[in-house]
């Protein structure tokens, strides 16, 4: 799925060469994507220029004259494709055909059918479902280690995961939040609540360089993303531990190992990711670190040893009389059942 840094390559491009352009008219392929497209949207558009390109973490903001603003999401598997001629024909895969009024045309093209688009209005555009719900972006918003810390105070899921929350931090996927926590050197499988100010530190400056790196290399293809010249971006190549299952950390060598959060790949190294000490002890070291033994001296040792010596010898002295009595018993019937003499 296309990540922040792949929409906003798609968003520089589109703000590059579509702005100041006058639909003449759009096009629909009449097929449902993530939701239906409404019937509405090319009347909506038709005749409205091109005043903005903006991008809130995935999505696409094509802002228009009049008050309307064009939200997009690519989805698994969507693009804008840009045209200054464009094909006779559109392929099997193009939902959304805008056409401007010097001939020139943006095709919205999504095999798989997972992307979004509709027509909102521009000063409720937040407002909108899709964008109400998210986090802060964080290129228009970096993040601070404090911020993060914050959010993830007692949190029990997975750092990995709670990076992925678009809730908390919008735009950030699943190939940059391994690489992000590569960088960072924290294990992916730490409980978000127990990470530490410094690590959170960590992570908040490496989303902003890692998705940074990633902007400027046109972000990363492995399958079908593609800009707006349907070219693929070249991030992968700096990947460093993203798809990288076996093979030698670019660190330290280890293997690189791949498990599986959240039904996603994650990809980390074992070594240079490993986990932190346990903070706790468990409850018996922690009572005998708060209340140690008492220190015993000499003086102490030979006291205890002359009491248990005394407290022997009363206890034989108690004991005695009664083993008088019971030999005494027995030596009486020894002596009556013994054979009397004749005289």
């Amino acid at each position: 799925m296309p990540e922040l840094p792949e929409v906003e390559t798609v968003r520089r491009m589109l703000e590059s060469h579509v702005i100041g352009r006058r639909i003449a008219h759009v096009r629909l392929s009449g097929k449902a994507l993530r939701g239906e497209i409404a019937r509405d949207l090319p009347a909506r558009a038709q005749g409205r220029t091109i005043e903005r390109v903006e991008r809130h973490g995935k999505y696409l903001l094509v802002g228009l004259s009049g008050g309307v603003t064009l939200l997009s999401h690519l989805g698994m598997s969507g693009r804008w494709l840009y045209y200054e001629e464009p094909p006779a024909r559109a392929g099997k895969h193009v939902h959304a055909r805008v056409t401007f009024e010097d001939g020139s045309a943006l095709w919205f093209d999504d095999p798989r059918r997972f992307g979004l688009l509709r027509a909102v209005d521009t000063a409720r555009r937040f407002d909108d479902p899709a964008l109400a719900i998210l986090g802060p972006d964080p290129i228009a918003d970096p993040p601070d280690g404090a911020r993060l810390a914050a959010l993830a105070r007692g949190a029990k899921v997975a750092v990995k995961n709670f990076l992925l929350d678009q809730k908390r931090l919008a735009g950030v996927g699943n190939i940059y939040a391994s690489e992000v926590l590569f960088r960072a050197k924290v294990d992916p499988r730490r409980r978000a609540g127990a990470v530490t100010a410094t690590e959170w530190d960590a992570i908040a400056r490496e989303v902003v360089a890692v998705l940074g790196e990633a902007i400027e290399r046109m972000g990363t293809t492995f399958s079908m993303y593609r800009t707006l010249w349907n070219e693929p971006g070249s991030y992968g190549e700096r990947l460093l531990v993203y798809d990288r299952a076996g093979e030698p950390c670019r660190v330290c060598g280890t293997p690189v190992r791949r498990i599986v959060q959240g039904q996603r790949s994650t990809f980390f190294c074992p070594y240079c990711q490993r986990r932190a000490a346990p903070a706790r002890r468990s409850t018996a070291a922690a009572t005998r670190a708060a209340c140690p033994a008492p220190r015993r001296t000499k003086r102490a040792d030979e006291s205890v040893s002359a009491s248990g010596r005394a407290s022997r010898r009363a206890a034989r002295r108690r004991r005695a009389p009664a083993a008088r009595s019971v030999r005494a018993k027995s030596a009486a019937k020894r002596t009556k059942s013994a054979p009397q003499r004749r005289g």
